[in-house]
């Protein structure tokens, strides 16, 4: 995944969560229901994008099997198969996902909901300024 795609997700599920609150709910969710909504979407995505990617690098150390035995020996070895191999292993970051993934989505959460509130007391404000 990249830095493009996650600052796109992280913009884009907010919006599109306020849009389906404003077009299907008629505004009936409050703020923090809607930034519950971002947030949980948000690990979702983040479980979904780690799991996409064990598949991806189990799929690239898979092509190094040429028997199809699920060992690697003899002339299966090779340093591209070892980079491989260090690639699947050696990555704690998708092995503790779920749990740094519901941190992020909590501190997520928060910052969600606060722009929410920020927004529509300020929407409020000015509205009520012009009356």
């Amino acid at each position: 995944m990249s830095l493009v795609t996650a600052i796109a997700a992280l913009l884009f599920i907010p919006a599109v969560v306020w849009v389906a609150n404003l077009k299907l709910f008629n505004s009936k969710l409050k703020n923090v229901s809607v930034a519950a909504i971002s947030a949980i979407c948000l690990y979702v995505f983040i479980l979904v994008s780690v799991a996409y990617v064990e598949q991806k690098l189990n799929a690239e150390l898979a092509a190094f099997d040429l028997d199809g035995n699920g060992l690697f020996s003899g002339a299966e070895i090779t340093p591209e198969q070892e980079k491989a191999m260090y690639r699947v292993t050696a990555d704690t970051g998708r092995t503790f996902a779920p749990f740094t993934g519901a941190i992020f989505s909590t501190l997520y959460f928060l910052i969600t909901w606060l722009a929410f509130s920020i927004t529509s007391r300020v929407g409020r404000w000015h509205a009520s300024k012009n009356t």
